[in-house]
């Protein structure tokens, strides 16, 4: 295991990134460089300058800003030099009270925060090409489900104060979109479910998932791209801590508040277990079981519901760990 000496810190924007370095556990700004191959080369042959210390030894940290990161994280990557793409809330968080940022100053207080971290830190690892082409179909099956949705909406909302004959021909027009949206939407499910048939293990992984009654192939397909094929969560615990339906305690000393979800949460993954809820009650005879007896007990159903959702990622993950599907409970009382 290669010990890191040597602590960068990085802020980035579209087009220019700022760097700063610790030395003595203080940061030292750099400069700032372009976001691009070019800056890249530039910023590392400016480090060169005032070290010498390996390249194994190097670590980078950066906040997440989605695809502005993602040109210096593969970058690093491919140049073996070890770097954290961190989550901005962690990084922001750590720091404490601030007043006034900027882009010199942030590229400092990360590389305090990675020089902070050195001992628990972990370097980012790209996920197989397969899970990287599968998150961007389904963030274009995202974009594609909101636009149809605001279409649709749009137009009804103006009904009741629109001319007939106005509407009808603005609705006419919609239908041919909406008609244009679906067969979209139809072509990227194609493409994920082509994909995850392209590799056996997470094809085995994806037929699991959906032997659970409620996961379906969208579901199923966002289980998979979230847990890099179940790789980056140890355990359904975390994954529902990740998702924003793992129950945590509210108490200091001796007040005592509700336990309650995090709002700390992939929304997403929150979203479409809420999609899975009624099929799994409907056609569970356990979950049917579990959610008429303890509404019946008067708890609030918005809770009944998240343990619900509780017991899906459970199933899912221990049949994808037992390498068997799910068998569902004929009689339950």
């Amino acid at each position: 295991m290669c010990i890191y000496s040597f602590f960068i810190g990085s802020d980035i924007s579209k087009s220019v990134i700022d760097i700063s370095y610790i030395v003595d556990g203080e940061p030292i700004y750099l400069g700032q460089f372009l976001n691009s191959e070019e800056g890249f080369n530039d910023f590392v042959k400016a480090l060169l300058k005032i070290t010498d210390v390996p390249f194994c030894e190097w670590f980078i940290c950066f906040e997440n800003t989605g695809v502005y990161s993602k040109p210096l994280l593969n970058w690093l990557i491919s140049k073996d030099i070890a770097c954290k793409e961190e989550n901005a809330m962690k990084i922001a968080r750590s720091l404490g009270l601030r007043r006034g940022k900027n882009d010199k100053v942030d590229s400092k207080d990360i590389s305090r925060y990675a020089f902070e971290k050195r001992d628990s830190i972990q370097a980012t690892i790209l996920s197989k090409p397969l899970i990287i082409s599968l998150r961007k179909l389904l963030s274009r099956r995202d974009l594609l489900v909101r636009q149809k949705q605001s279409l649709s909406v749009s137009l009804t909302e103006q009904k009741s104060y629109i001319d007939e004959n106005l509407y009808e021909t603005l609705k006419q027009g919609d239908d041919i979109l909406l008609k244009a949206y679906n067969d979209q939407i139809k072509i990227i499910e194609k493409l994920i479910q082509e994909l995850i048939q392209s590799d056996p293990e997470v094809a085995l992984n994806d037929q699991l998932a959906q032997s659970v009654i409620g996961i379906g192939k969208v579901t199923s397909a966002y289980i998979i791209a979230f847990t890099a094929n179940y790789t980056t969560f140890k355990n359904a615990r975390k994954f529902a801590c990740y998702s924003g339906i793992a129950p945590f305690s509210n108490q200091s000393g001796t007040k005592k508040g509700k336990t309650k979800v995090s709002h700390i949460a992939n929304k997403k993954i929150k979203s479409i277990l809420s999609n899975c809820i009624a099929s799994a009650i409907t056609h569970d005879p356990e979950i049917s079981w579990y959610y008429n007896r303890k509404v019946g007990q008067g708890k609030e159903k918005g809770i009944v519901l998240n343990a619900v959702k509780n017991k899906l990622i459970h199933r899912v993950f221990s049949v994808v760990q037992r390498q068997t599907p799910y068998v569902k409970m004929m009689r339950y009382a």
